[in-house]
């Protein structure tokens, strides 16, 4: 009686055994396979918005003549880095200095002559801005660049006695669009380029042409680049001096 007794409570304690360790098997997925552990979610970088500062200086034209427009260009690039928001400030200080008057005779013009009056026109204007990145490399991007502005000017002559015979401000609408390429060898410092066209789509008081092509030059500062990378470098100084205080510890 004992003997059977005994070879019953072994085979309870085998069948129980058998049940803990199915318990504690993966189970099989319907290939077959055994099913591990899920894999972690992908990590997905986090886009930042990245700051750019540009010394933008320009070559244009006013009345078919070269001018020289310098102004500053700050913005900011979207997560996407497709897309570029900027708002500019440019000013013009032109001096008529070599302006000629033509003689006629006869209803026919002979020749010209210096003139005794001295224009002078100096201009200002501000150009929110929106640039598509279509082309982009490590080391490249070309861009389309829209700009819409609003500028005053103020247009005097004076004759050589000194007195002013013109004194006239005006307000106009400048819209522009070109392209733009960016080159950047290093990381924190880039050099670009474009060319573009000027429309004068409002004038008021100054009937000047500002119509025409224009070409820029940039020196592009990506702050948002240095600012980064100096949290990172701080970071880095700081974790390394608790390591030593955790060291000399020891």
């Amino acid at each position: 009686m004992m003997r059977y007794l005994g070879a019953g409570f072994l085979a309870t304690l085998l069948l129980g055994a058998r049940a803990g360790a199915a318990q504690t098997r993966p189970a099989a997925d319907s290939a077959g396979e055994v099913a591990g552990p899920p894999c972690p979610a992908a990590v997905v970088p986090r886009r930042r918005v990245g700051f750019v500062i540009s010394l933008d200086n320009r070559e244009s034209f006013v009345q078919s003549s070269a001018v020289t427009i310098i102004g500053l260009n700050a913005g900011v690039v979207l997560p996407g880095r497709r897309w570029r928001l900027g708002l500019g400030g440019y000013t013009l200080r032109r001096d008529y200095a070599a302006l000629y008057i033509y003689q006629y005779k006869n209803g026919k013009r002979t020749k010209k002559a210096p003139d005794t009056l001295t224009p002078q026109l100096d201009l200002t204007y501000l150009t929110p801005n929106v640039s598509y990145v279509f082309l982009q490399r490590r080391w490249l991007e070309m861009s389309l660049p829209l700009e819409v502005g609003l500028g005053r000017s103020h247009y005097t002559v004076t004759d050589q006695a000194g007195r002013t015979t013109t004194d006239s401000r005006g307000l106009f609408v400048p819209v522009e669009a070109g392209l733009s390429v960016l080159v950047k060898p290093f990381r924190w410092v880039g050099v670009s380029g474009s060319v573009g066209y000027r429309k004068s789509v409002f004038e008021v008081d100054y009937k000047d042409d500002f119509d025409g092509m224009y070409f820029s030059y940039r020196l592009n500062v990506f702050v948002g680049a240095i600012w980064r990378d100096l949290r990172q470098y701080r970071q880095n100084r700081r974790l390394a001096h608790e390591l030593a205080q955790v060291q000399r510890g020891h």
